[in-house]
């Protein structure tokens, strides 16, 4: 329990500083969860303790319905090899699920609206992920360092994002977002017409010896190639 606590406090200092959560908001505790509510009366998980390998996350906790999962709420489960999100699921914080090693399989709600920068950051077990329809906002690469992965499922009724050859687009500025690591291939054509390469999209391509950009390319974002040690662009 000492352990719990501390990263309740750790988490309430990390969603502080992003919006009007204080370490005096109340925290509620219910088996293995520990979360906080919304104004809308919604449950958001801050914190898992529990050992479970397959885990299925409920729709309710002491009968508030789950409608987040905040900053790091999993983060370093390294037990953890399958995670479903219950349909209530509107927004995944970032670096939710960061250092689960050995998840393999992820299944997100219709509904999810908000995925967070990094929220899957280092998870080597991940070959593959289906990203909801109802997807609208993401943050920074959330598949960062996913060594594995090599297919990104996006349905064509997504209004938000896409996928080229199983790379990640967003419509809406023409961004590319993530170049799965477990494509290992050593060229890549970036489209044309795409505008931007966000913030660690290549990161880690180990494989990559060469990436042409088209001429519609305006910005290259921080850390977009980082860890490509075998690339030169032209």
């Amino acid at each position: 329990m000492k352990r719990v606590l501390v990263m309740v406090l750790a988490m309430l200092t990390l969603l502080g500083a992003a919006r009007a959560v204080t370490p005096a908001t109340p925290v509620h505790f219910c088996g293995d969860y520990v979360y906080i509510l919304l104004d809308d009366g919604g449950a958001e998980i801050v914190c898992w303790d529990g050992e479970e390998t397959d885990l299925a996350v409920p729709e309710t906790l002491d009968g508030h319905p789950v409608v987040s999962v905040s900053e790091c709420a999993f983060a370093d489960c390294r037990a953890l090899r399958t995670v479903t999100l219950p349909e209530g699921v509107r927004a995944i914080g970032d670096e939710a699920f960061a250092g689960c090693t050995r998840l393999s399989r992820v299944t997100l709600p219709q509904g999810l609206e908000t995925l967070g920068g990094m929220a899957f950051d280092h998870c080597e077990g991940l070959t593959q992920i289906a990203l909801p329809a109802t997807l609208r906002e993401m943050g920074t690469n959330p598949f960062v360092d996913c060594a594995n992965l090599c297919a990104i499922d996006v349905p064509a009724a997504c209004a938000a994002f896409y996928t080229v050859d199983g790379v990640l687009f967003s419509r809406g500025d023409q961004r590319l977002v993530c170049y799965p690591m477990g494509l290992w291939t050593d060229s890549y054509a970036v489209p044309e017409g795409t505008v931007t390469i966000g913030a660690r999209a290549f990161e880690q391509g180990i494989f990559l010896e060469r990436v042409d950009l088209p001429a519609s390319m305006a910005t290259i974002e921080d850390g977009a190639f980082n860890g490509c040690a075998a690339l030169s662009l032209p």
